[in-house]
């Protein structure tokens, strides 16, 4: 599909989008998330009378005009990022909710490629997912590469979670399983060869349960931490965990506590640092934190570095030149 064909089916989404916004007094993201229902269902939903009848004849020409069944799957998720980011500037989500940029994505997609030594039906399971976006660029990874995995969702926001809905029903005919838990205080977690996440930054607004190790020892905890830890138990134990986390994870406030469990408790196996470039501000960065669980394999050395400028196409490929000098060694180890 030609990126004018991705612009125009952008803009007809989020027209219709705005209008009914507009015509419900809802958010954009909310009127976005009810216009891929209707994409999905082939037909208007209505709540108290709404939408009105222009609106709803506006939705309906959508229906019948968006071709999205004979989209490639990878072009159709394109558009509904598009139409999502522009509903995230809109309604000023905050970071927390904002999706996964694909330029992230696909570095982890990558790594993880190299690594997880996936098969056909395998899970990943990414532990925050939010509008599903980094699960979603993974898949389709993986799907050039001729891998059909199975996908879980788990996010502790409902809306979040209707639009990961709404979007795989249009990508993947409905077939991720979605949870909405809180993430941290799960007891029964799922398993998944690999894991991921673009971790939410900042305090855990609940008091954890005793059993974590990088737990404040006063005042709040922060929720990244305690989401690195928690992350070992939804990995399988020949699994691989791959998180988006803050690039001073390692030196910032309360690092201490986290050294200590990934020490102790798990399996360090890469720390790198992402383009610079990613970032408006470089007190935004974020790094990729592999793990996997303590004792598994031999440990090995441990890959850290920062990714390059992706302009810079020399230094990008000697760098991940590097990371699969290393995959092979750990492989050779293993």
């Amino acid at each position: 599909m030609t990126q004018d064909k991705i612009a125009q089916y952008f803009d007809a989404l989020t027209t219709r989008s705005q209008a009914l916004a507009q015509d419900t007094a809802m958010s954009l993201t909310a009127a976005l998330t009810e216009v891929l229902e209707d994409l999905a269902s082939g037909q208007v939903q209505y709540v108290a009378g709404k939408p009105t009848p222009a609106v709803a004849e506006q939705i309906q020409t959508l229906i019948a005009q968006l071709d999205w069944q004979h989209m490639a799957t990878s072009d159709l998720r394109k558009t509904l990022q598009l139409a999502i980011l522009k509903a995230n500037r809109d309604d000023k989500t905050q970071a927390n909710h904002q999706i996964t940029p694909d330029g992230i994505g696909y570095l982890l997609a990558d790594f993880l490629m190299q690594t997880a030594q996936l098969k056909t039906g395998d899970t990943v399971l990414d532990m925050t997912v939010g509008a599903g976006n980094l699960l979603y660029t993974v898949n389709d990874v993986l799907k050039m590469n001729g891998l059909d995995i199975q996908r879980v969702g788990i996010d502790n926001d409902e809306s979040q979670l209707a639009l990961a809905t709404a979007v795989d029903q249009l990508l993947h005919q409905g077939t991720t399983t979605f949870y909405q838990e809180d993430v941290v205080a799960i007891t029964e977690a799922p398993k998944a060869k690999a894991v991921i996440a673009d971790l939410p930054v900042g305090y855990y607004p609940l008091q954890p349960s005793e059993k974590y190790d990088t737990q404040a020892t006063t005042g709040r905890s922060f929720v990244h931490q305690l989401l690195i830890e928690k992350s070992l138990d939804f990995v399988t134990d020949d699994g691989w965990v791959y998180l988006i986390v803050p690039a001073n994870v390692m030196t910032g406030e309360q690092a201490k506590s986290l050294l200590k469990f990934l020490t102790h408790q798990a399996q360090l196996k890469a720390f790198l640092q992402l383009p610079a470039a990613f970032f408006k501000d470089a007190r935004a960065a974020k790094a990729m934190l592999v793990l996997r669980k303590h004792g598994v394999g031999q440990q090995g050395e441990v890959l850290m570095g920062q990714y390059p400028p992706l302009k810079d196409i020399d230094g990008l490929k000697k760098f991940l030149q590097d990371i699969k000098a290393w995959v092979t060694l750990d492989k050779e180890q293993n």
